[in-house]
């Protein structure tokens, strides 16, 4: 698939991550892509991520939202980053068989720290779950060994590759 055939800014993944992971069978196996500066991913929950009967569970979800931002995160900082602080705010329960889209856009960043904001969408654009939280960025060391293990296919938002030049 061309990461830009459908209008989309795709951004790599993973061999391994729960949420990203291709290879990760237990995971979510999702892609990642940016719509007018927002990062986009849709909710790939299946019945094994459920707590209970049709509710995907609430761990898995976070992992999701967390992700996202991270990612949002990522782009505004140009580095990898981590999770300072995740606030998660579940206003309705999420099916697994409902198509969901988990959403993510910068609040504010610095040098330092990036402030995000997230949600989980539904087709009809009403939101199931909110969240915010704070990203420190890694080094550019880390930030680079991260990227090293990333599947680029071709086509793909390189958001570390200024760093590669310095």
């Amino acid at each position: 698939m061309d990461p830009e055939s459908d209008g989309k800014k795709y951004l790599p993944n993973s061999k391994e991550c729960f949420v990203c992971g291709e290879e990760n069978a237990a995971g979510l196996q999702t892609r990642f892509y940016v719509e007018r500066d927002i990062v986009k991913t849709p909710l790939n929950a299946r019945v094994e991520h459920c707590g209970y009967a049709n509710t995907v569970h609430g761990g898995v979800v976070a992992a999701a939202l967390d992700e996202c931002m991270c990612w949002a995160a990522a782009r505004a900082l140009k580095r990898c980053c981590v999770t300072a602080e995740l606030t998660i705010r579940y206003l309705q329960r999420v099916s697994p068989t409902k198509p969901m889209t988990v959403c993510a856009e910068i609040e504010r960043a610095h040098r330092r720290l990036a402030y995000v904001r997230g949600w989980i969408e539904g087709v009809d654009g009403e939101v199931y779950v909110r969240g915010e939280g704070s990203f420190a960025p890694l080094s550019v060391d880390q930030t680079l060994r991260v990227d090293d293990a990333l599947l680029y296919r071709g086509g793909e938002e390189r958001v570390f590759e200024d760093l590669r030049a310095r």
